[in-house]
């Protein structure tokens, strides 16, 4: 965690205060402490404060928590980058929906668990980032999902037909594919655009989390993210929930793999629509239409002149396999405008990994294991880790790949 992230704790208990003070310094955070909403005003006057950890209560003996939320209402208002954490006592989750709905980004129920705090600051601290960097984003048009590959130009297509009803969606695309955009222009296009937009993160959830969120998304828009990661014994928690409540799911997995993971009952509630993201490597040349894009909107960011692409660096954008799909291409040409230095962006501007998805050279001694080994984690690789991408570019069957996968260790 960067030296630079600053947390200002609101609590008039010096114990919760020095605690939370503690933990978070641990991890490298710079922490301020407030023992009221007075004295938190001053401390906002003179520092920079990226995430706030509010208490709702401050004068003896108040549980109503109005204290709290007239201060919530007036940090959002000063500021609409806020970040602000509710903290909330045992039987808060009533209070914790009602301050989400008021613009809070999240709530921790006290006595937290440590690691649920930090886990909590740090979805924060990645907030306060994204809501900065929006700000400094010039305008986008409608070409916000960029690309004219047929897996794009479908996704477009099915996002405009069913964004505007109220079925349920299921997003599946390996790692930086751009589900969570494609969430938020659903979320844009729909009937509910002007209620909550709430993410409930599967792979962290527990009961109290699941009827905090699925109460704040009343009306709204609930996005379940990695929902193939929900503990199995919370899946009869989160179904009846979902009553009432638009729902876009996303997982890494096929739907092979998700019917696996959480059943048929809550697949059925959560999949009507399925829009399957394609890797990077796979959209023809929508790589360097993207990387043109980014290094515009980054110049504008950060200041920079805006430099072209080079002949070389644009052929080797369109070659890479991109493991790490958009995000990866995008942390590239990032780092490209920020150390960049010629009139043109070149190849050395963007560092690319040597690539490994090209199957080694056959063994001298044509083992056919070896090799087999080899195309198989080369498709493997190429497809991030899809088993039905892979198993389809090898012509093999799922099931016959997961053999083979098992054989040689894979």
């Amino acid at each position: 965690m960067s030296t630079e992230s600053h947390i200002l704790v609101i609590d008039d208990d010096p114990d919760i205060a020095r605690a939370a003070r503690l933990l978070l310094e641990r991890h490298a955070m710079r922490v301020s402490t407030a023992a009221d909403p007075e004295a938190a005003w001053v401390v906002l006057a003179g520092e920079s404060i990226d995430v706030i950890l509010l208490d709702l209560n401050f004068a003896r003996g108040r549980t109503t928590g109005e204290e709290g939320f007239a201060m919530l209402d007036r940090l959002i208002a000063a500021d609409a980058r806020a970040v602000v954490i509710v903290v909330t006592g045992h039987s808060g989750i009533a209070v914790a929906v009602r301050a989400m709905r008021s613009g809070a980004a999240d709530f921790v129920i006290k006595p937290w668990n440590n690691e649920r705090l930090l886990t909590t600051v740090e979805r924060g601290l990645a907030l306060r980032r994204a809501k900065l960097e929006t700000a400094a984003t010039p305008p986008v048009t409608d070409g916000i999902l960029l690309g004219e590959s047929d897996g794009i130009v479908r996704a477009r297509t099915l996002i405009a037909r069913v964004a505007p009803t109220a079925a349920p969606i299921l997003l599946l695309g390996a790692t930086g594919t751009g589900k969570t955009l494609i969430a938020r222009l659903i979320h844009q296009a729909s009937p509910c655009a002007h209620r909550p937009l709430v993410t409930l993160d599967a792979e962290a959830a527990d009961a109290a989390a699941i009827a905090a969120r699925t109460a704040a998304a009343a009306g709204g828009m609930l996005v379940i993210d990695h929902i193939d990661r929900l503990p199995r014994a919370l899946h009869d928690v989160l179904l009846p929930a979902l009553d009432g409540i638009r729902v876009v799911a996303t997982t890494r997995l096929d739907r092979a793999g998700v019917r696996g993971a959480i059943g048929e009952d809550l697949l059925d509630r959560v999949g009507t629509i399925e829009i399957a993201l394609p890797p990077l490597a796979d959209r023809g040349g929508d790589a360097v239409l993207l990387a043109r894009h980014f290094l515009a909107l980054f110049a504008h960011r950060h200041g920079k002149p805006n430099r072209p692409l080079d002949a070389d660096a644009a052929q080797a954008i369109a070659a890479d396999r991109w493991p790490g799909n958009i995000r990866g291409l995008r942390q590239t040409i990032e780092r490209a405008v920020l150390l960049g230095t010629g009139d043109a962006h070149a190849i050395g501007d963007l560092m690319l990994s040597p690539d490994i998805a090209v199957p080694h050279a056959l063994a001298p001694d044509l083992s056919l294991a070896r090799n087999e080994a080899a195309l198989i984690t080369a498709a493997l690789e190429r497809h991030a880790f899809n088993v039905s991408r892979a198993a389809a570019q090898l012509g093999l069957t799922r099931a016959a790949l997961y053999r083979r996968m098992a054989r040689h260790g894979l």
